[in-house]
């Protein structure tokens, strides 16, 4: 079990993916004024925001994750649940600026928000490899995705026992703060990182798959 509440300088946001998601081909590309935008709610985030992470271990007996799941889940010795948030005063600072009714800035804000989120993800799997070595670790896979059905959430969260970093399910399943992840890990000496399964994966509702033929 690993519980951290980190500062912004503590992960390290992908800033391709932030403006690839605007649909611009690499960080050194978008226009000034959007640059300019991007940078100062990063600072703005800067000052105030602290992701956090939990991970727990735990069963797949009670989940229903799907094949492409299972397969990149496969040779587990030990299954790992996880939540990761950009956190609740990221949750304030983005209503903040939601209430401004700046358009760009709330565009901008919200694909910020989504990779902190993932960034915090990634500083878990830091934190799994180190505290299993010599074992292989899987990449990380949530309900929602790939066929695995949304209401697993609230056994995700029932079994943190209230220890979620704050963040808490609606009746639809859906975490608030928004900027949250949740999902499942394997790890054991069997297991092997496999790509994720979007280049076999037809789902027209992923956004993955949105966005990999927006960015074609």
């Amino acid at each position: 079990m690993d519980f951290r509440r980190m500062t912004m300088s503590d992960i390290r946001l992908d800033m391709n993916e932030i403006y690839g998601s605007m649909g611009y081909p690499d960080p050194d590309s978008p226009a000034e004024e959007m640059r300019h935008v991007v940078e100062s709610l990063l600072e703005r985030f800067e000052s105030v925001c602290h992701p956090q992470f939990h991970y727990i271990e735990s069963t797949v007996e009670g989940l229903s994750p799907k094949g492409i799941i299972m397969k990149g889940l496969s040779g587990a010795e030990k299954y790992l649940l996880f939540i990761a948030t950009a956190g609740m005063e990221f949750q304030e600072e983005i209503n903040k600026i939601s209430e401004e009714g700046d358009i760009v800035k709330v565009y901008a804000a919200d694909l910020i928000g989504s990779e902190i989120a993932e960034a915090t993800v990634r500083e878990c799997m830091k934190a799994i490899v180190a505290d299993y070595p010599g074992m292989g670790v899987s990449n990380s896979y949530s309900p929602g995705y790939c066929g695995w059905v949304l209401s697993d959430q609230k056994e995700i969260f029932s079994r943190f026992k209230g220890e979620t970093c704050g963040v808490s399910l609606n009746d639809s399943c859906l975490m608030y703060p928004i900027k949250s992840v949740s999902g499942i890990i394997s790890v054991g000496t069997g297991v092997e990182k496999r790509e994720y399964g979007c280049a076999i994966c037809g789902r027209k509702d992923c956004y993955k798959n949105r966005l990999k033929r927006i960015k074609k």
